[in-house]
């Protein structure tokens, strides 16, 4: 057998394998003392190993410790491709970052000043990322809007700076535009009236006059006969319209308003006009109850041949419970437009004005009866709504509008409620608003509706 013994040589790979290709190779250890030149030869290989470490460890992106740690621990390069290798796997996984608006971006500041400046005119709590902005009068936010739109505010008076804010490229109006807006739907949901409860409401998408189909019941299935013939039916329909009215009215804020930083008054003015709209949809609701329009049939809303019209019981007298109880078997049997099928509208609103009110309330208390004979068979049945607008002892029972609705209210289409709008012009120092709601009433169907006129 012959044995060959390098005097010089370097591994580049080697695979150790339980099946060797060639059974009969064997690994054998040189214990020979090393020869001067094998001493060179390691040397150089030496150098090799650790060139070659640095450049792996480098390539793959991993620290200078990494290849120190390799070389002290005598690695083979076969060795530390195995380890760079789980390094590189086990890295840290990637950071998922998520886009935050920065506390510079110019929408970010419009929004948070517009929510401190709400809180300022309307009050509450100011929440952590506003807070900065509390302190900033409105000279402070004209300024910084200038300068945010790339203009110089060195030298300006106030009035300068306001009158450049106000009609030049900035955000500042948007500002108060915002606020404004905000407060006048608080004061607006705060005055709204509680017969609009008692309608269904549309969104219109113009002024032209919409009309709302009703359309008959279907009766009773047929029995099929022993042919199989189906009979057919037709359903009759009725409708009642409503269209959409433009209520505004303007609001100039002076320059001396917001030089002298007149929050509280600036608040006061926002929140009448959230009151005035809401008071202009209730006087138009109200209108509608009280007028007692007719309708396409051409008979009132509430009449006594649809037999939703009574006379003669007040709350407060003792047979009010009579009265009440009359209403309730009427709409309980009240029939569609086949004059057949019945709707069974249950009552739930008892509607009643000031003069009624402590009546209405002791009527629908509930009492602990020591006798069949005092028990109140409308304590919990019926929900009051008190209108300030109605006078005199009258009351009204509507049906759930989820169930048959007879009164329907409508806005234009993304304009719901009161709209603070802005309005440009150069014949004033100040600022110009203006608030209108786009707001429409009208019945629906008469079936849902009783009236007592309680004298």
């Amino acid at each position: 057998m012959w044995v060959k013994n390098p005097r010089a040589w370097a591994i580049s790979e080697i695979s150790f394998t339980p099946n060797p290709a060639d059974p009969n190779s064997r690994v054998r250890h040189i214990v020979d003392k090393p020869k001067p030149d094998d001493l060179n030869d390691a040397a150089t290989l030496e150098r090799t190993r650790r060139t070659d470490i640095r450049t792996l460890v480098r390539t793959a992106g991993l620290t200078a410790d990494v290849a120190d740690n390799l070389i002290d621990d005598g690695a083979d390069l076969a060795t530390a491709k195995a380890t760079v290798w789980d390094a590189v796997q086990t890295r840290a996984k990637p950071v998922i970052r998520t886009h935050q608006a920065a506390n510079d971006d110019p929408a970010v500041i419009t929004r948070r000043q517009s929510d401190a400046l709400t809180v300022r005119m309307a009050g509450g709590e100011a929440a952590p990322e506003i807070r900065a902005h509390m302190s900033e009068s409105l000279l402070d936010m004209a300024r910084g809007s200038l300068a945010r739109a790339g203009i110089s505010t060195r030298g300006m008076t106030a009035d300068e700076t306001f009158t450049r804010a106000a009609h030049g490229r900035s955000d500042f109006p948007l500002v108060v535009s915002n606020a404004m807006g905000k407060v006048a739907a608080q004061a607006y949901q705060a005055a709204e009236s509680g017969i609009k409860v008692l309608c269904r409401q549309r969104t219109l998408t113009d002024f032209k006059a919409t009309t709302s189909i009703r359309l008959c019941d279907m009766g009773r299935l047929q029995e099929i006969a022993e042919s199989g013939e189906i009979t057919h039916t037709s359903r009759a329909e009725n409708g009642e319209s409503m269209s959409l009215r433009t209520y505004a009215r303007g609001l100039t804020i002076s320059c001396n308003l917001l030089i002298n930083d007149d929050l509280n008054l600036l608040g006061d003015m926002t929140a009448a006009f959230g009151q005035a709209a809401a008071q202009t949809e209730a006087d138009i609701l109200i209108s509608l109850l009280t007028s007692n329009p007719a309708l396409t049939d051409g008979t009132a809303v509430i009449h006594a041949t649809r037999g939703n019209l009574a006379a003669g019981i007040a709350l407060g007298e003792p047979d009010a419970k009579d009265g009440l109880s009359a209403a309730r078997k009427h709409m309980r049997t009240v029939k569609g437009l086949d004059a057949a099928t019945i709707i069974d509208a249950k009552p739930k609103y008892l509607v009643v004005g000031p003069d009624s009110e402590t009546d209405a309330e002791k009527l629908l208390a509930l009492i602990y009866a020591a006798t069949t004979g005092d028990v109140n068979a409308f304590a919990g049945k019926l929900t009051l709504i008190v209108e300030p607008r109605l006078t005199g002892p009258k009351w009204f029972i509507f049906a759930d509008p989820a169930r048959l609705a007879s009164l329907q209210y409508g806005y234009l289409a993304s304009a719901q409620g009161v709209q603070i709008q802005r309005a440009e012009g150069w014949d004033m120092l100040g600022l110009k608003y203006r608030a209108l709601p786009d707001f429409g009433a009208g019945w629906l169907d008469w079936r849902g509706a009783y009236q007592n006129t309680g004298v």
